[in-house]
């Protein structure tokens, strides 16, 4: 304990060092805003993906997220990856009859799926498959053997494969093919315009097909190589091996017969692109080769994304969730989410230690107080401005912040110091147990609540700022005070690590504790809704407990809190309650209904929460601002976010689906929706899963077999049931799914289970051979009693 001591002194020495140089090296403020990072997640082999280098990367229409590397197929439901392997040892396909377990090769190039839900993958070495109805066929194109770089299907239904000798149309009814000017130099890219033509890119340069013959279009560059072709509205997006451009292939709308080789080229500004992909917003995101990824902005012009920098992305792709897929040569597979938070932790602003306080400063600004990084102010114009409190190592660890009604800014330290800042100059108001530190509200005219370590004191301050005189408040003596909140009912209520407590005139008049039904004594947050006489205590490690006409009702992970602690709670204009906690922050939609579960929204680092975690255990660790805004203490600086931008919280639709079935531990295939047991089978085993590409670690599952259970069984979040035994006849399992804060899904993953009973067991047959039991038991009897001996007949004696 003496070395961490030590340590903890030396890290705030150091911080305080490095805060003191900036300041005196600092001749004009700083001007900062929040910054938003992309929420990143990446996956690689040691999450299930087969290989790191991701080549492709497509959605299903039901759902699923398809993954192309040189390692293999993968599929992909947001949390586990099935992984779809080639027989290498195969010959290449002549005439495809039964279906495979896998595609044609591990080098997977591209991905496509049409209409008709058939997916097609393009391999490097072994041509082209397609997998439909569960099973994998692969094609006799170009002998099986080519490398097959993109797939486009055509508004006639016919299916055009861009291969490295050429390009080709498919009719997959008839399974008919039609080269075109096969044996040329190849082609990677297909993309069709606004009238539906199709154009083809790659190193010999950009092609329109009319007439069936491909016509060249002059680069604009003089370069002949085609690096990107995506469509762009009406027209398309071409990115040559030096730059990207927009063509137009009808500049003038006037024109009956437009010739698309005269189209009009206009230079959109990035440089070496690589893969580009339109996201939610209509906005382009371009990868180049020089391991940029920038993002279009709202002017017209790009911005950088540098969290993104050198992952080498090489495709882009974009799911129904507003997800953004990147795969990378080595770094796998990325998911980008937009950022919902903005972040205020740039080195420029001193906030890169760890967050501990926020506070409005009454003029439109803001005040922001860091572990050992000092106290900063953050002005209504921008400019963000260091405020040194005093010249000595350990006052410059803030713990807690408040403002008097005269706009004096008070700081409480973790040395136990408490100082006041007026009109930036900061002074000493007074001291308490060193080492400790300490928490300071507003308490009436002239007056400061201190709390330090397990004593709680009443401040009188005089009129130049000095403590005029302190008492303990000896109901709270042997208590650590993390909040204090102005009580409805008169008082304040004082939350701590025995529960909670409302005082008047110092005198405990109301207490919430595990005795009266509290989820934990360790409360850190309080909300009171005065509207609906509801009082919200959030607890550490214990969850959210709803206190209304003096019932307590408790929530946490089992029953829908995303989070077990919570060490903040902020009310928005909505109606809605905002939560900080150990894994970030939770949204109630509905705070007001009085239900059994909860329905909340978790919002982590994946929505650029960076880092996640809530720094809690001291009072203004958040804080609403005059604007509405939510701001959060980070444990790496500060985030904000306006819960005006999310109007309405739209959890995601999910999609559950059957993925496998056993029995006794031997997988058994699934004809349709059917499964047909063998008599006397036993534990049948049912996996499910759901598509959330997003929020996987939400879904929530509940699951009923028709004629076996009575009503729906919640499962939480487990993704299987085993049945030891199903009875006799035909049944029906249902699986529904949903994320946290939505419904049920509408539409129920089903299997039809028919367990025939055996003809020997049938209730006819069973009345049958008990009547012919009966039948000859009685004969029997009869029989034995016609046949008593001669003498006992004629000796009744």
């Amino acid at each position: 304990m003496r070395f961490i001591e030590i340590w903890s002194r030396s890290l705030c020495l150091a911080a305080a060092v490095f805060v003191l140089a900036g300041v005196a090296s600092a001749s004009t403020p700083t001007r900062v805003q929040p910054a938003h990072q992309v929420g990143l997640r990446v996956f690689t082999g040691d999450d299930g993906l087969p290989q790191s280098g991701v080549n492709a990367v497509v959605q299903a229409r039901d759902g699923y997220l398809w993954i192309g590397t040189f390692g293999g197929l993968a599929r992909f439901d947001g949390l586990s990856f099935k992984v779809f392997r080639s027989n290498s040892s195969q010959e290449p396909p002549r005439v495809q009859e039964q279906p495979q377990a896998g595609p044609a090769s591990d080098r997977i190039l591209t991905l496509h799926e049409d209409d008709r839900r058939w997916l097609w993958i393009g391999t490097q070495d072994a041509g082209l498959s397609v997998y439909r109805q569960g099973g994998f066929h692969h094609l006799p194109v170009c002998g099986g053997i080519c490398q097959v770089n993109d797939i486009l299907q055509a508004p006639d239904r016919t299916v055009w494969v861009a291969t490295g000798i050429g390009l080709l149309s498919l009719d997959p009814v008839h399974q008919r093919e039609t080269w075109i000017d096969y044996a040329s130099a190849g082609h990677s890219h297909l993309a069709r315009d606004g009238r539906g033509r199709l154009y083809a890119g790659g190193d010999d340069g950009l092609f329109v097909l009319a007439a069936g013959q491909l016509r060249r279009i002059a680069l604009p560059d003089g370069v002949g190589r085609v690096r990107v072709l995506e469509t762009d509205g009406g027209g398309l997006l071409v990115g040559t091996q030096h730059a990207l451009y927009r063509y137009d292939p009808d500049p003038n709308p006037d024109t009956n017969r437009p010739d698309p080789t005269q189209g009009q080229w206009r230079a959109l500004g990035v440089a070496n692109p690589a893969a580009a992909v339109k996201d939610a917003d209509g906005r382009w995101w371009v990868a180049t080769d020089t391991g940029r990824l920038v993002q279009q902005s709202g002017a017209g012009g790009w911005r950088d994304i540098p969290e993104l920098f050198g992952k080498g992305v090489s495709s882009l792709a974009r799911d129904g969730e507003g997800n953004l897929w990147m795969g990378s040569g080595s770094k796998g597979l990325l998911r980008v989410r937009k950022s919902l938070f903005g972040l205020i932790s740039a080195p420029r602003a001193g906030m890169n230690m760890a967050g501990r306080a926020v506070i409005a400063d009454g003029d439109g600004g803001l005040w922001f107080g860091s572990s050992c990084a000092g106290l900063r102010h953050w002005r209504r114009d921008g400019d963000m401005l260091p405020q040194p409190i005093l010249q000595k190592s350990y006052d410059e660890c803030v713990t807690t912040l408040s403002l008097d009604r005269e706009g004096a800014l008070w700081v409480g330290t973790a040395q136990g110091r408490l100082i006041r800042v007026v009109n930036g100059k900061p002074q000493r108001a007074g001291a308490w147990e060193a080492g400790v530190p300490i928490n300071v509200w507003q308490y009436g005219d002239g007056r400061l609540l201190v709390a330090s370590g397990r004593s709680t004191f009443v401040v009188a301050i005089d009129a130049q700022g000095r403590i005029a005189g302190q008492h303990r408040i000896e109901a709270l003596q042997g208590m650590s005070i993390n909040n204090v909140v102005a009580a409805a009912r008169g008082g304040h209520w004082f939350v701590g690590d025995r529960g909670v407590f409302r005082l008047i005139d110092e005198q405990v008049v109301e207490r919430w504790t595990p005795r009266e039904g509290l989820s934990s004594r360790f409360a850190r947050a309080l909300y009171e809704d005065r509207a609906a006489a509801t009082l919200w205590v959030g607890s550490y490690g214990g969850g959210l407990n709803r206190i209304h006409d003096g019932q307590v009702r408790r929530y946490d992970s089992q029953n829908g809190l995303f989070d077990d602690t919570v060490s903040c709670i902020l009310p928005d204009g909505q109606g809605r309650l905002w939560l900080g906690g150990n894994r970030g922050v939770t949204l109630l939609p509905t705070p007001r209904a009085d239900t059994a579960q909860i329905e909340s929204v978790g919002y982590t680092a994946s929505d650029g929460l960076i880092p996640a975690e809530i720094n809690g255990g001291h009072s203004g660790a958040c804080h609403r601002d005059t604007r509405g805004r939510l701001w959060f203490s980070l444990v790496e600086g500060f985030a904000v976010i306006d819960p005006a931008d999310l109007p309405v919280v739209q959890p995601v639709p999910l999609r559950p689906h059957i993925e496998e079935v056993a029995v006794a531990g031997r997988s058994q295939k699934i004809v349709g929706s059917s499964l047909t047991l063998q008599p006397f089978a036993r534990s049948l085993e049912i996996h499910y899963s759901a598509i959330n590409l997003s929020r996987p670690w939400e879904t929530r599952y509940r699951f009923r077999l028709l004629g076996f259970d009575h009503d729906w069984v919640d499962a939480g979040q487990n993704r299987s049931i085993v049945y030891t035994s199903v009875p006799w006849g035909e049944h029906l399992f249902e699986v529904q799914a949903r994320s946290q804060g939505g419904r049920w899904s509408a539409d129920s993953a089903s299997l039809k289970i028919l367990n025939p009973q055996p003809w020997y067991l049938r209730p006819w047959i069973l009345i049958l051979a008990t009547a012919l039991g009966l039948l000859a038991l009685v004969g029997g009897t009869q029989f034995g009693a016609s046949q008593e001996p001669t003498w006992a007949r004629k000796n009744p004696d």
